[in-house]
């Protein structure tokens, strides 16, 4: 069943208002847990989470404005959020669309997939190529244990996603 003009903005407005919350989590000392030195990176996962089951341009809006969220908040204002989520959630929607249906565990595994390239990408253009003693360290005292946190979260927040996505849509 296609959405009312009302019905998609609505489900766009609740997607945004998530998105900021878990931004203000992500990013403001305090809000969320740390478990070590380990920081959730709650705005991959929910991008690509939310951006399933709509099309590859929606998709890609969703991961832009969730990058740009973060992006605001980031010591280096280079773009490379805005520019990753919005590839990621493009890519699993384009997946989506014409080689997987859209499960619980392809939507959960697609997010710690993209999770773990964002922290691989991200320590590799900006921690590791720069030099630096102890770039390897980092990645296995904070890089490495913050995907693992995030994966963990990752299903959680998948199954919140679920039915609140299946409302919205009329599913």
């Amino acid at each position: 069943m296609e959405l009312t003009k009302k019905e998609r903005t609505i489900k766009y407005v609740v997607y945004a208002v998530i998105l900021c919350l878990l931004s203000l989590l992500q990013n403001v000392g305090g809000l969320w847990f740390e478990i070590g030195d380990a920081r959730c990176f709650l705005l991959v996962p929910a991008a690509v989470l939310l951006s399933l089951d709509e099309d590859e341009k929606a998709s890609a809006l969703i991961g832009l404005f969730a990058g740009l969220l973060w992006d605001i908040t980031a010591v280096h204002h280079m773009g490379f959020s805005c520019l990753f989520l919005m590839v990621a959630c493009y890519i699993m929607s384009v997946l989506l669309t014409h080689i997987f249906r859209p499960t619980f565990w392809v939507g959960t595994v697609g997010a710690i997939v993209f999770t773990f390239l964002y922290v691989l990408i991200y320590w590799l253009a900006f921690v590791a190529f720069k030099g630096g003693e102890g770039s390897t360290a980092v990645f296995f005292t904070f890089y490495l244990p913050s995907f693992f946190y995030t994966a963990v979260v990752t299903f959680f927040m998948n199954l919140a996603f679920v039915p609140l996505k299946n409302k919205l849509n009329k599913n």
